[in-house]
């Protein structure tokens, strides 16, 4: 009888830990980095950078939207956050257009938000 108790207790114990530890998951950014560089390959500070989505399912009036701009630091880095467009469990974020304008040249791109990583983007201005 005691026995039975104990195994009883210590199940309820391991199962009480398994839940407290996978209850404090904290989710990690999910980061775009996107560098723009000239036909040269030297990288380009003051470049617009806009991503934007463009649905397949143009019926749908719940998809989401996205369309954002950043200009690119004096590295050549453009540097978005998609934790607003992330909920943890969910499987992808999205895939999105990439558009750079440095004066009068542009470049385009697509990428692939893959979530909780530092996903990176590389657009060639000509």
């Amino acid at each position: 009888m005691r026995g039975k108790l104990r195994c009883k207790s210590a199940l309820l114990i391991l199962f009480s830990l398994f839940f407290i530890l996978n209850s404090c998951y904290k989710k990690k950014d999910t980061i775009l980095k996107v560098y723009v560089r000239n036909s040269s390959g030297q990288l380009l500070e003051g470049a617009d950078v806009q991503i934007y989505a463009e649905p397949t399912d143009t019926l749908n009036q719940n998809a989401p939207s996205v369309n954002l701009k950043e200009k690119t630091d004096k590295t050549g880095v453009a540097n978005f956050n998609f934790n607003f467009l992330y909920d943890s469990g969910q499987t992808g974020v999205a895939i999105l257009k990439l558009k750079a304008i440095y004066y009068s040249q542009t470049g385009e791109n697509i990428v692939e938000i893959t979530e909780e990583t530092n996903n990176e983007s590389f657009i060639v201005i000509q």
